[in-house]
């Protein structure tokens, strides 16, 4: 979450808007869902791919930039970070938390077998982005 710069021409206003939208966002899906992370809830063909971690909807989060008069506030992605969720969603045989990392740690991602109640990493099985 950006929280401004002091150097920067409404820098810590942009912050303070952006760590107030932030927490509202989150407030409200922390009540509504009971959960403080994203949920893989993108089906593709009937399945929940585990690349949904990477992005829902056709987008892709590594992609993401800000607008060229935001960029300031962007950070560089990081290749070696590893991220896991503490959430997930809680219907009856939901899929389990987001995680990513490097292709090194996750070298095929599959799909949440929801008959099972695991993940299903045999085969490669894209997200709605390919």
């Amino acid at each position: 979450c950006y929280t401004g710069e002091a150097r920067v021409p409404e820098g810590v206003r942009y912050g303070v808007v952006n760590a107030v939208l932030f927490l509202s966002q989150a407030y409200k899906e922390s009540i509504q869902y009971d959960a403080c992370d994203e949920n893989n809830w993108e089906l593709v063909n009937d399945r929940f791919p585990i690349s949904n971690s990477c992005g829902q909807l056709g987008m892709s989060y590594q992609e993401m930039h800000c607008r060229a008069d935001e960029a300031f506030m962007e950070c560089p992605a990081d290749p070696q970070m590893t991220q896991v969720a503490l959430t997930s969603a809680l219907w009856f045989q939901a899929p389990a938390p987001f995680k990513c990392g490097p292709r090194r740690m996750y070298p095929t991602t599959g799909f949440w077998d929801y008959d099972a109640g695991r993940e299903d990493n045999r085969d490669a099985y894209a997200n709605a982005r390919g």
